[in-house]
């Protein structure tokens, strides 16, 4: 299988923020919490906290975000990292069985439908945390657009159920009743010896020759308001 190169769906706990090549999305994303004024955010499958941090700094003290993964051993690693801000409030809880302190204005997740059985269900919870009028934000790729030169960046589909899910989003947004959908996109490109093939070796263990071309899957970010 040389000319397969895997890419699994989440960051490693050696990750910083500086590997990011999708950090145009994740300004995005801050760029839309901002205009939408949100006072409480959920990221649900923060995983090792990888957005986290920017997304607190960027929306200040007074925006409470609430990170939230199923693995312990993810805060551990985090806090290895460095203390992130007072404003984030770590929880250990499994997305199915979602529950908050109060119902927040915004849930925000990336990476994360693409691993799970049940998606729909998973989004199902994520609404359940959302007063009325709130915003369900997600980030998925489409994992079959990456390429190393020719080759594709194929999902590890023993790990990653749904790798392609990101062109799902927006029927799964309709099942539960989303209105106002809005869709932006992020694929990072470089040589090999970019930020983007180092990610890439990072990521999957392949380290592509320094002048070959490297597409990294399409990062979808699909907004959908619920009345």
């Amino acid at each position: 299988m040389g000319d397969r190169h895997y890419f699994p769906s989440k960051s490693g706990p050696g990750d910083d923020r500086a590997w990011d090549p999708y950090e145009d999305a994740t300004q995005q994303l801050v760029g839309l919490l901002q205009m939408l004024g949100v006072t409480t955010v959920a990221e649900v499958g923060c995983g090792y906290a990888g957005i986290t941090d920017t997304i607190a700094r960027a929306l200040g003290p007074s925006v409470t975000i609430y990170a939230i993964d199923i693995d312990p051993d993810a805060f551990v690693r985090t806090q290895e990292r460095g203390a992130l801000p007072p404003s984030v409030i770590e929880m250990v809880q499994d997305v199915y069985q979602l529950m908050l302190p109060c119902m927040v204005d915004a849930v925000v997740c990336r990476f994360f439908l693409l691993d799970l059985a049940e998606p729909l269900e998973a989004l199902r919870a994520m609404r359940n945390c959302l007063r009325p009028g709130g915003h369900l934000i997600l980030l998925e790729p489409i994992t079959s657009t990456g390429r190393v030169g020719e080759h594709v960046v194929a999902a590890d589909t023993t790990e990653i159920l749904h790798p392609d899910i990101g062109v799902r989003l927006v029927d799964l947004l309709e099942a539960i009743g989303a209105d106002t959908i809005e869709l932006a996109s992020c694929t990072p490109i470089g040589m090999g010896a970019s930020v983007v093939g180092r990610y890439l070796g990072a990521m999957t263990g392949v380290d592509p020759a320094p002048t070959a071309f490297v597409a990294l899957p399409t990062l979808v970010s699909a907004w959908g308001h619920l009345p």
